[in-house]
């Protein structure tokens, strides 16, 4: 199987088509010389902006949120409910 790395521009499009198009998509991170972290996305949520109540980035810039306001393509990963790690994707 063949993987190909996403360009920039994936990410700074529209927060739903994006995430439409992230399904099924396989993120793999290199551990080792030889070693190999991967899953595949199987659910996804998109949250528009600053408008949107069920976003971190809604209404204002925290240290939290910051993140949000960055470049399409950049990593947002947060703790929640005390067990589990949540990994957004910015777009836009």
């Amino acid at each position: 199987m063949r993987y190909l790395s996403l360009p920039d521009s994936f990410f700074k499009r529209d927060t739903i088509k994006v995430a439409k198009e992230l399904l099924g998509k396989v993120l793999i991170r290199k551990i080792g010389k030889n070693e190999y972290l991967s899953g595949r996305i199987v659910e996804v949520e998109a949250y528009i902006g600053d408008h949107d109540p069920a976003c971190h980035a809604y209404q204002k810039v925290t240290g939290r949120s910051s993140t949000l306001y960055e470049d399409g393509g950049t990593i947002y990963v947060y703790f929640i409910y005390g067990n589990y790690y949540c990994f957004n994707i910015v777009t836009e």
